[in-house]
């Protein structure tokens, strides 16, 4: 049997934080790499999800295109790859060519098969921004929990499946504004009705958690056609209609497919004998349940349907806060290696991995897991037994210490089928705590009992294997120790040498990474001092003409207590005449910059709405 691991594609807006990467691609790593371990043919499989809606509205925001924004982000996530030490056979993105051809293809046979169908609404229009906002770009109070800011198509909070209609009091994601109205638009649906009853027995006959099950069952039970296309512009174009772009949701979940094509796999891994682990957030469900599957059947290409649903809840910040980069709330995984080894990261977030409830992140924690678990029981344990194997010589292992060390293995395998690999991880550090038990029980450093030295380095080398899927490196460096390889197989090994004995992890002092990352955060703001060097003053405008060749450019002379040319974007809100004897806040202490040619010396500070005007002389000092 081959095993597929899936991990949910990152968004292409910004790097995963903590939770998401415990959530996705940190615990695809541990199955793949267990099932490698193993002997399995397994391939581990993601990318990033370039397109749609927030990833324009970000774009937007940082003055990007779509495209520009996506690439750098994908290049991001590739180094925290790399960083944590994720080994991916194949790591792509929604742009790639193999993708699009793959996701037109399945689209076709959708509407072939007639699951697609044409549906006139009401969608959300801003008409400040004069625009359709997708789901995502229009927020609002969850009619279910109260959450006031659910999404258009989701409640993050609750995990509802929303529409746009249903939002108390919705607000556009570009403007803040709440000037939004329902205009007719048309698109086209994925007739999710027809497929019910095959829905139904796909979920039926899959042995899933029971939250998993009920949930998706419950949906189905008064499942609707689902939209498929949007009138937004970044994304893929729907095949049947090429001024529409495929919605997010509905293409991105195909990459898991497309990705296997890029190399040459999809025969092996999506035919056959074959089980496909998907590693996503609780969120992400029913995506992952009923819509993937549903496109699956529905392209009557009899790919194989998911298996195991390995997802976690949320991991969430200090005071139960979301993680937020532009809040500076959090851990993000591109900060996460300047405040601790990432080996570390890995051991604490798959130990404290958010399997059966939300968890909350605390530095008290961190330090329990990182110096009480891992580096003094773990840690020491091994490496007492080392010593003392080197030292003293090794002898027999007894039936019990075997029988102990089997029953662990076995219930490590039996939770990594459950996908419980935070609890498995757990299983572990229990049989090392019963280790260090032995080992002060029979005081072999005074007895020299070569037999006991022997037990005690059985049980530290299964340890040392087992671990190998957490954390790599740490474990590649003791198995070196051992002379062997991370193979499954060699925990029942009785054979055991000793190279080359040294500490490899030591005790961290977590108030000092505290430290770190406060100052992290902290660079995040500007300080008073720094504030002040933007030399902020009262300027009166004195002449406005516009730049030839540009609708939103305005070349100003400005008096801030000496004649300034500045460059302002506000032609399409005021006629330069409107301009003239207006006082203005005028940062004065900037690089000068060309815009058009023509060299600006400030800038004048405004709104999305217009100028701020001020009172005041020209010159006088912001205070």
């Amino acid at each position: 049997m081959k095993i597929l691991v899936c991990s949910a594609w990152p968004y292409a807006h910004g790097v995963p934080h903590l939770g998401n990467l415990i959530g996705s691609l940190l615990s695809g790593d541990v199955f793949s790499r267990y099932y490698k371990m193993k002997g399995f043919d397994t391939l581990y499989v993601s990318g990033t999800d370039m397109h749609g809606t927030r990833i324009e509205y970000v774009a937007w925001k940082n003055g990007k295109k779509p495209r520009e924004l996506a690439f750098e982000t994908h290049k991001k996530i590739k180094q925290v790859l790399n960083d944590f030490d994720i080994e991916l056979d194949n790591y792509s993105n929604t742009e790639s060519e193999v993708h699009k051809k793959f996701v037109d293809e399945i689209f076709k046979k959708l509407y072939e098969n007639g699951y697609l169908i044409k549906r006139k609404e009401k969608q959300a229009y801003c008409k400040d921004c004069k625009r359709f906002l997708a789901d995502r770009l229009i927020y609002g109070t969850c009619p279910y929990c109260g959450y006031e800011h659910a999404y258009g198509n989701q409640c993050e909070k609750c995990g509802h499946l929303l529409k746009p209609e249903e939002l108390i009091n919705p607000h556009c994601a570009f403007c803040g504004g709440t000037n939004i109205i329902f205009k007719e638009t048309e698109n086209w649906y994925f007739d999710l009705k027809k497929l019910k009853k095959d829905l139904e027995e796909f979920v039926k006959g899959r042995n899933w958690d029971e939250k998993i099950k009920k949930l998706s069952l419950n949906m189905l039970k008064n499942i609707e056609p689902r939209a498929v296309t949007r009138d937004i512009k970044w994304g893929i174009p729907f095949p049947m209609d090429k001024d529409k772009t495929i919605y997010v949701w509905a293409e991105a979940v195909l990459g898991y497919i497309s990705s296997t094509i890029e190399i040459k796999k999809e025969k092996e891994f999506w035919f056959g004998n074959v089980k496909h682990i998907y590693c996503i957030g609780k969120d992400n469900i029913p995506f992952h349940t009923i819509f993937f599957p549903a496109e699956l059947i529905g392209s009557k290409e009899d790919f194989h349907l998911p298996d195991k649903i390995a997802y976690t809840n949320y991991l969430n910040w200090i005071g139960n806060q979301k993680f937020s980069k532009s809040k500076g709330i959090g851990i993000f995984s591109d900060e996460a290696k300047y405040l601790m080894n990432p080996q570390l990261w890995r051991f604490y977030l798959l130990y404290s991995r958010p399997e059966t409830k939300d968890v909350i992140f605390s530095w008290k924690e961190l330090d329990k897991v990182i110096n009480k678990i891992f580096v003094e029981n773990v840690i020491n344990f091994i490496y007492r037994a080392l010593i003392l194997g080197k030292k003293f010589g090794i002898g027999r292992i007894n039936d019990e210490i075997k029988k102990r060390v089997k029953e662990t293995k076995e219930k490590v395998e039996e939770l990594f089928e459950k996908t419980l690999i935070g609890k498995a991880l757990q299983e572990i550090c229990s049989l090392s705590e019963f280790g260090n038990k032995y080992i002060q029980e029979n005081e072999p450093w005074k007895t020299k009992d070569k037999d006991v030295i022997a037990n005690a380095n059985y049980i530290s080398k299964a340890i040392s294997i087992m671990l190998y899927p957490f954390v790599p490196k740490i474990s590649n460096e003791i198995l070196n120790m051992y002379d062997i390889k991370p193979n499954w197989d060699e925990i029942k090994n009785e054979k055991i040498t000793i190279f080359n004995v040294k500490k490899i992890v030591e005790r961290v002092e977590i108030k000092m990474i505290e430290e770190k990352y406060e100052e992290l955060k902290n660079k995040n703001f500007a300080s008073i001092e720094e504030f002040k060097k933007l030399g902020l003053k009262v300027g009166e405008i004195v002449d406005a003409v516009k730049i030839e060749n540009s609708k939103k450019l305005l070349k100003l002379k400005v008096n801030v207590g000496e004649i300034r040319q500045i460059i302002a974007g506000v032609g399409e809100i005021y006629e330069p005449k409107e301009l003239i004897d207006k006082k203005v806040i005028v940062a004065t202490n900037l690089k000068p910059k060309k815009l058009m040619g023509i060299t600006s010396y400030g800038m004048i500070l405004g709104t999305k709405e217009g100028l701020i005007f001020v009172e005041g002389k020209p010159g006088e000092e912001l205070k």
